[in-house]
């Protein structure tokens, strides 16, 4: 898999490496997202962690068409547009750490997707009984709710949004890779806030999804 790393003002760099399939923008301070990204039809997995975009655009996951794989955590989104629904390919959403209260319902209708992240996102909907239950409840409920049925009461799942048969995908295992680098960080601030408040050298705050982390 090919990587780019883009800088800030490398929009024709950005342009010229429109084949590439992995873009690393993560805690860039970026409050949009460029046309030039837009462009890159062909990316496969896009890491925009940590910085200050408010909203995807309306064409982002049409554009995108060919993601696996979206790291948007500890931004400032409230939202996701409908088109998410269209998209067939995406398997990884990392949604953590931003102020979404409402999940669309067309993401019930993204078969592909096996890794969903929504630690500290203060959802209203789905119901936090139902983020509960894990992903399938989570995508089940969205579909429901467009055809106006009633979310039937089921026994608590296991918080796993991985489909067992499927648990051998790379993308799975950089899932899986991700929780537990963001556990073993978590404990170690525990640690460190038990000392006496110090931090750990080179720890930041914990902010990244485990299996379905509610």
């Amino acid at each position: 898999m090919s990587e780019l790393r883009l800088s800030l003002d490398g929009e024709e760099g950005a342009e010229k490496s429109a084949s590439a399939d992995m873009l690393y923008m993560s805690r860039r301070a970026l409050r949009n997202i460029s046309a030039s990204v837009l462009n890159m039809t062909h990316l496969k997995s896009l890491y925009l962690e940590g910085n200050e975009i408010s909203s995807l655009p309306e064409r982002f996951f049409s554009s995108l068409s060919s993601l696996v794989w979206l790291d948007v955590r500890n931004n400032r989104l409230t939202g996701l547009p409908a088109s998410i629904g269209q998209h067939r390919c995406l398997k990884t959403l990392l949604l953590e750490g931003n102020p979404i209260s409402a999940l669309p319902p067309e993401l019930g209708h993204v078969i592909t997707l096996k890794a969903l992240s929504l630690r500290k996102c203060p959802l209203t909907f789905p119901p936090q009984d139902v983020v509960g239950r894990g992903l399938p409840a989570i995508l089940h409920y969205l579909r429901a709710s467009q055809l106006g049925e009633e979310f039937p009461v089921v026994e608590k799942l296991r918080l796993s949004e991985l489909d067992q048969s499927e648990e051998d995908e790379p993308e799975i295992r950089r899932f899986q890779e991700l929780r537990r680098r963001m556990i073993q960080m978590e404990r170690a601030e525990l640690g460190s806030a038990g000392d006496g408040g110090t931090r750990t050298p080179g720890f930041r705050s914990c902010r990244a999804g485990s299996h379905h982390e509610t």
